[in-house]
């Protein structure tokens, strides 16, 4: 058996002049050309957007060929099980992207075309060692890198390979390994592979599971930490029911309007254009049939998905000199001090209308009433990762919204517009219909009405800073008269 000897790596200057291995006193008679670099042994090209957001999302799509053999490469390290770690598929009779692989990145490129975006090129010099009477001593490879990007050079490197042969002799080898030294080299324990070279390029946005230092973080980084947390989550959705994991689009909505009602909680700090734009998109997605497909689910699909990775990159916060802008605050902050501003705004905000209701309430109040209270939960929701120990206070508004729910109106305006259609008899019955509906409601309400003091005694336990306030903390909050009856909420 041939004995195997270990190879030498050196990082070698890219423009150093190749160095004399020749060398007489110890036996090295000639170096011969082996191969030249007349072609490249391996080109590697990554496929994208313009604006790379595969790459952004940590999507790797590149044509490999290798020897003059062409594959298709995909890497997606952090979406499996959705997205395979590494995938490898044989050119045919084109170099088209193969059509499932299409498929499967669509909500990732969406309505962007594919293209080259980068590449790296290896060009490969091969030189063999003789000795006088022509026996091969070892090899030496030496690898010319080039990676570009956007059709300019952005790197370059030199990867040269010392590979001893069996009748080599220990002066031999100390000799080669001292030359390449001396000509730049430096010894590594082994090179950057190609392809990782094409990563190092791009710039990935990572999803942690929760945002660094909570108590430091900006309003700002927040916003794009948590918006790229709800783009993951809608894509790792999409991807479940491009590979049919999932029978419909069902789960899908469902995570869409998660990132709505994030955006609607966080509605304190994100500006209203963007907000309004982003909401109105996804309700025109969730209002189509859970059976369509993703293909199916048309333009305002691609349209939420492109401003949620928009405010992934770069979120639009809401003017500090807007009215909306937390109270006690002149300038954006932390994203804990903002965020405990709006829920104390909030909180004050339900607690006056909760307080204003009465029998004679008419069905927009108590309607006013719930919606302050779904925007309290919601803003708890988005915020628990830098607010912390929320469920408590969750729980307690959610019991509240629940109470309030079963008080909620009908659509009057729907019912008016049908009304308008009727003939008088069909109206008096839709009259008799309203009375019986509204009769319904009557005790609900008033039920509601009677437990509200002990209910709100215990919304107010959740808050203590709200009635026990510090020199960091506004004044407490107004506390109601008591109503002549209650009844609990447990």
């Amino acid at each position: 058996m041939a004995k195997r000897h270990r190879s030498y790596l050196f990082e070698m200057p890219y423009q150093v002049d190749a160095p004399i291995l020749t060398d007489q006193a110890s036996g090295i008679d000639r170096v011969l050309l082996r191969c030249r670099p007349d072609r490249p042994v391996s080109t590697i090209t990554l496929f994208d957007t313009t604006d790379e957001r595969l790459s952004l999302a940590g999507v790797l799509l590149a044509h490999r060929v290798v020897d003059q053999r062409g594959e298709w490469l995909l890497r997606a390290t952090d979406w499996q099980p959705w997205l395979p770690e590494q995938y490898v598929e044989p050119l045919d009779a084109g170099d088209d992207l193969p059509e499932d692989l299409g498929v499967l990145l669509s909500g990732f490129r969406r309505r962007a075309a594919l293209g080259p975006v980068a590449s790296v090129v290896v060009e490969r010099a091969c030189y063999v060692l003789l000795d006088a009477e022509g026996v091969e001593l070892g090899e030496v490879r030496d690898d010319r890198v080039t990676v570009r990007r956007g059709g300019l050079a952005v790197a370059r490197q030199r990867d040269v390979t010392f590979k001893p042969g069996d009748k080599i002799t220990a002066l031999q080898r100390s000799v080669v390994i001292e030359r390449l030294g001396e000509a730049g080299g430096a010894k590594v324990a082994e090179f950057i592979e190609p392809i990782e070279r094409l990563t190092a390029i791009t710039h990935p946005v990572s999803s942690p599971p929760s945002p660094p230092q909570p108590s430091k973080i900006s309003a700002e980084d927040y916003l794009a930490w948590l918006f790229t947390d709800r783009l993951h989550a809608v894509l790792r959705a999409d991807l479940r029911v491009r590979k049919q994991d999932q029978p419909d689009t069902g789960l899908l909505a469902d995570e869409l309007t998660r990132a709505a009602d994030t955006v609607r909680g966080l509605d304190c700090l994100i500006d209203p254009a963007w907000a309004s734009e982003f909401i109105w998109q996804i309700d025109k997605v969730v209002a189509r049939p859970a059976r369509t497909t993703p293909a199916e689910l048309g333009e305002a699909y691609f349209e939420a998905l492109d401003l949620l990775a928009s405010a992934a990159r770069a979120p639009r916060l809401r003017p500090v000199e807007d009215d909306g802008w937390p109270a006690e605050t002149t300038e954006p902050g932390s994203a804990r001090a903002l965020l405990r501003s709006c829920v104390r705004q909030q909180l004050t905000g339900m607690l006056a209308s909760v307080d204003a209701l009465s029998d004679d309430s008419g069905d927009q109040e108590w309607s006013a009433a719930l919606e302050r209270a779904q925007d309290l939960v919601r803003t708890l929701e988005a915020g628990e990762p830098v607010l912390g120990k929320v469920k408590g206070r969750v729980r307690r508004v959610s019991k509240l919204l629940a109470a309030l729910g079963t008080t909620a109106n009908r659509d009057l305006a729907a019912d008016e517009a049908t009304v308008s259609a009727m003939s008088p008899a069909e109206a008096y019955q839709a009259g008799r219909d309203y009375q019986r509906w509204l009769d319904q409601v009557r005790t609900p309400r008033r039920e509601f009405l009677e437990a509200w003091p002990k209910t709100r005694a215990k919304l107010l336990a959740e808050w203590p800073e709200t009635t026990s306030p510090d020199q960091d903390e506004p004044p407490a909050l107004p506390t109601a008269e008591p109503t002549p009856a209650q009844v609990t909420d447990e």
